[in-house]
C-alpha cells in the first residue's frame, strides 16, 4: 500500500452474512488498513444519489465508487450485474482460502460429475473498483484467483473437411488439456491432440448436453485450470452459440479467445462453384436460421438458410409469401466439403408442391445465383419483363418474363346480328382484322354458323400487323394489305399510298374499340361496319407484384395501360417501355401526364 496514503474505504450489502465473508477474506491481508463501511452511513444528504445514478446502474452502490466516494465495493461474485459499468472492473477474484494457498493447483476435476445446480461463482467474493486505480489492482493481485484459471478457445472446425481447419485452429488443439467437440467426419480426427475429448454434439431432437450445461462444462474445466477447446463446426460465432458461451465464460472471468472457422454458408458457394454474388445478379447475401417455424426470409438477391433440413417446404412457402418469385432457383446441398457432398435443385414452387426428403445436415440457397450453374452469366443476365397482355411467348427468347395479364378477353354469345353479318358476307368488299382475337372469334362464329374459309373466296383481308397475319395464316388466309407501320394510322396510310378505292368494310372489334380508324375510313368515303366479336375486361383478383427487379413494361393495348394504372397508381419513372401500336403509346402518355 506505499502509494494508498490513507485507510481504505470498503463497502459492501448490508447483509451480516456478506459482511462476515467480506471481513474474513479482507483480514488475510496482515498490512491491510481498511474500514468497512455501511450503506447506512451514506443516507446523509451530502451522499445523496442522483436518479441518474439509480437508473443507469443496476447496483445501487457503483455510483458510490464511481465518485470516489469509497474506494471498492466487495460483493459475492455469483450475484454482479453483467456488464460493469464502463469506468468499472473486477480487480480481483476471492475465495476464503488464505494467501498462500492461491499458488496451489487446484487440480484436475471430473468434469462429467459436476454439479451444475449453483452459480460457477457461489462462495467467491469480487473486488470492484475502478478500472483507472492501478495500485488497487496491484494490492488485490496476489489474492486474484483468476490468475490460476486456464483458457478457453473456441475454435471453428470449418464445415466438415479437415482441410478446412485453419492453422490456429490446429495449434489450440495442439495446446488443448482438454476438447470439447461436436460431430465431426472422423471422429478419429481428433486423437491426434493429446488433450482429453468429450463429445457434446447436437443434432435434432438429440443433444448430448444441453446448451446451458456446455456453458458450465467450459467455465468448470476453465476454473481447473485447464486449456480448453470449443471446437465446433463451421464458425463459433455464425448459427453454433457461440455468442451464448462467450457471453456465459466472460460473466464468469474466464479469458476467452475466438478462432474463426470457415461458415457452411461461405463453403457452399467454394465447394459447389456457385457464387453467392455477382456483378449485376446478386449484390446482397443474407444467412438465416432454417430449423424454426417462425423462420424470415429477407428480400437479399441471395439467401442462405442453414439447418433447414427439416423445414424446406415451409422455407420456400415463406420466401414466395416475403415477394421470392415462385421460378426463384434454389440449390440444397448435403455435407458440404465432404467425399459424399450432394447438391440437388431445384425452385421455390418446386419444394412447395413437392414432399422430397432431404439428407440432414443440408445448407440452402435461394436466389438467380444458382441458375450460374447451368447458364452463362449472359443467360443469367437476361432483363426482366412485365408483360401485361395475353400472351407473353414472344418475349421469353429476350429475357426473364414476368407475365401478368391485365386484360381478359371473352367471345361474345351468338346473336341475330352476327348471324345475319355471316349469312351475307357478299355485300362486303374488305374485312379488316386488327388484332389476333379478331381473327380467333371471326373464324370461330364462322364455323358456328356453319360456314369455312371459302365464304371469304371475293373478299379482301387487310391485317394490322405481323401477329394478325399470323393467326391468318393458321387459317389458310394471306392478307392482301398489311401496313409496315403497324397502326391504325399506318393502314390509313397504305390505303392513301396505294389509292385503293374504297368499299364496304367488316371491321370486327372489342367493346373497347377505338374510333381511329372508322373515323378516317369515313374520311376517304369508306362504309363501316364495327360488330362487337369479343369483350375486353379488367380481370378480377389482380394483385400488385414487386416490380423492382422489372427493367421493361410490354403494353400490347391500350387497355392494359389503363389498367396498370387502375391497379399500380402510376407509371413507373424508372422502366423501359415497349409498345404495341401508336394509340397504345398515345395512352400511356395521356395518363402519364395526368400521373405528373
Amino acid at each position: 500500500m506505499s502509494n494508498i496514503v490513507r485507510k481504505l474505504k470498503v463497502i459492501s450489502q448490508n447483509n451480516p452474512l456478506v459482511l462476515r465473508q467480506v471481513s474474513e477474506s479482507l483480514a488475510l491481508f496482515s498490512d491491510l488498513e481498511y474500514e468497512i463501511i455501511s450503506p447506512d452511513s451514506f443516507s446523509d444528504k451530502k451522499y445523496e444519489l442522483s436518479d441518474m445514478d439509480q437508473l443507469d446502474i443496476a447496483e445501487p452502490l457503483f455510483p458510490l465508487v464511481i465518485r470516489g466516494i469509497a474506494d471498492v465495493v466487495v460483493l459475492p461474485a455469483a450475484e454482479l450485474p453483467f456488464p460493469l459499468p464502463k469506468d468499472l472492473e473486477v480487480i480481483a477474484l476471492l475465495d476464503n482460502r488464505s494467501p498462500s494457498e492461491f499458488e496451489l493447483n487446484p487440480g484436475f476435476i471430473n468434469l462429467a460429475e459436476l454439479p451444475d445446480e449453483t452459480h460457477p461463482l457461489e462462495g467467491n467474493l469480487a473486488i470492484v473498483a475502478r478500472s483507472d486505480n492501478s495500485d488497487l489492482k496491484s494490492l488485490f493481485e496476489i489474492a486474484d484467483i483468476r490468475k490460476k484459471f486456464g483458457k478457453v478457445t473456441l475454435v471453428g472446425f470449418g464445415p466438415g473437411n479437415a482441410d478446412l481447419l485453419t492453422l490456429g485452429g490446429d495449434k489450440a488443439l495442439e495446446k488443448a488439456d482438454i476438447i470439447f467437440h461436436d460431430d465431426l467426419l472422423d471422429q478419429n480426427f481428433t486423437e491426434k491432440y493429446k488433450g482429453e475429448k468429450f463429445y457434446v454434439g447436437k443434432r435434432k431432437d438429440c443433444h448430448s448436453f444441453r446448451q446451458d450445461r456446455i456453458n458450465r462444462l467450459l467455465v468448470d474445466a476453465a476454473k481447473a485450470g485447464k486449456y480448453v477447446v470449443r471446437l465446433k463446426g463451421g464458425d463459433p460465432m455464425v448459427f453454433a452459440h457461440g455468442g451464448e458461451e462467450l457471453e456465459y465464460l466472460h460473466r464468469n472471468f474466464v479469458e476467452v479467445n475466438v478462432i474463426p472457422g470457415v461458415s457452411a454458408g461461405i463453403a457452399v458457394a467454394a465447394c459447389t462453384q456457385i457464387p453467392l454474388t455477382h456483378r449485376g445478379i446478386s449484390s446482397s447475401v443474407a444467412f438465416v436460421s432454417g430449423h424454426s417455424d417462425s423462420v424470415q426470409i429477407p428480400m437479399t438477391d441471395t439467401v442462405v438458410c442453414f439447418m433447414g433440413g427439416f423445414n424446406t417446404k415451409l422455407i420456400a412457402k415463406k420466401a414466395i409469401a416475403q415477394g421470392k418469385r415462385p421460378d426463384t432457383p434454389v440449390m440444397l446441398v448435403h455435407n458440404i466439403s465432404l467425399p459424399d457432398q450432394k447438391e440437388f435443385f431445384s425452385t421455390l414452387e418446386e419444394l412447395v408442391q413437392g414432399d422430397e426428403k432431404y439428407p440432414t445436415p443440408i445448407t440452402i440457397v435461394i436466389g438467380k445465383v444458382v441458375a450460374l450453374r447451368n447458364n452463362s452469366e449472359a443467360e443469367v443476365l437476361k432483363p426482366v419483363f412485365l408483360v401485361t397482355g395475353t400472351s407473353a411467348e414472344k418475349y421469353n427468347k429476350l429475357g426473364t418474363v414476368i407475365h401478368q395479364p391485365l386484360i381478359e378477353v371473352n367471345r361474345i354469345e351468338a346473336n341475330s346480328e352476327l348471324e345475319n353479318y355471316f349469312s351475307h358476307l357478299e355485300q362486303f368488299d374488305w374485312i379488316f382484322f386488327t388484332s389476333r382475337y379478331t381473327v380467333q372469334f371471326f373464324f370461330e362464329f364462322l364455323n358456328y354458323y356453319g360456314k369455312d374459309s371459302r365464304s371469304l373466296a371475293k373478299l379482301k383481308i387487310a391485317s394490322m400487323g405481323k401477329i394478325t397475319t399470323e393467326a391468318l395464316r393458321k387459317h389458310g388466309i394471306k392478307p392482301d394489305l398489311q401496313p409496315e407501320e403497324e397502326s391504325s394510322e399506318g393502314l390509313i396510310r397504305e390505303i392513301e399510298l396505294r389509292n385503293i378505292p374504297h368499299g364496304h368494310v367488316l371491321i370486327p372489334r372489342s367493346n373497347l374499340g377505338l374510333p381511329v380508324l372508322p373515323e378516317n375510313l369515313n374520311r376517304l368515303a369508306w362504309r363501316v361496319t364495327r360488330p362487337v366479336f369479343y369483350e375486353n375486361k379488367y380481370p378480377d383478383n389482380l394483385k400488385i407484384l414487386d416490380l423492382t427487379k422489372v427493367e421493361t413494361i410490354v403494353f400490347p393495348a391500350p387497355s392494359c395501360v389503363t389498367n396498370f394504372v387502375r391497379l399500380y397508381g402510376a407509371l413507373p419513372d424508372d422502366k423501359k417501355y415497349i409498345f404495341r401500336g401508336k394509340e397504345t403509346q398515345k395512352r400511356f402518355l395521356e395518363l402519364n401526364q395526368c400521373g405528373k
